[in-house]
């Protein structure tokens, strides 16, 4: 079994030589180079940053991460429940080995068992 004018070129069935060549990517070539700024994206300081200039502990920290995750549950759940569900990710934070891992990654500190 072959496939018929694969190697023909021009006029083959499905060949590239049907397309009449490749337009240019936009924006090829202008020479400008991708630079973010961060020095007023947002306006106001991250909790990491807040966290290196010291305003922040390392606990403050990873209550204000915790807190940021799970800001869309409230009023979705019952407080009860969203304090139990808060109180299990911050546990998981100084318990977990790999959270540990990201955190001292992230940070340069490692966090303690005792809040």
């Amino acid at each position: 079994m072959t496939i018929g004018r694969i190697d023909k070129g021009v006029g083959s069935v499905g060949g590239v030589g049907d397309v009449g060549g490749a337009a240019p990517a936009q924006g090829a070539g202008t020479g400008a180079t991708f630079a973010v700024d961060r020095t007023g994206a947002a306006g106001a300081p991250t909790a990491l940053d807040r966290l290196r200039s010291g305003e922040l502990s390392l606990d403050g920290y990873l209550d204000a991460q915790v807190s940021g995750a799970t800001a869309h549950l409230e009023g979705a759940l019952p407080a009860e429940q969203l304090e139990f569900i808060r109180g299990s990710l911050r546990d998981q934070l100084v318990s977990d080995p790999a959270l540990v891992d990201l955190v001292r990654a992230a940070t340069g500190s490692v966090p303690s068992a005792e809040p």
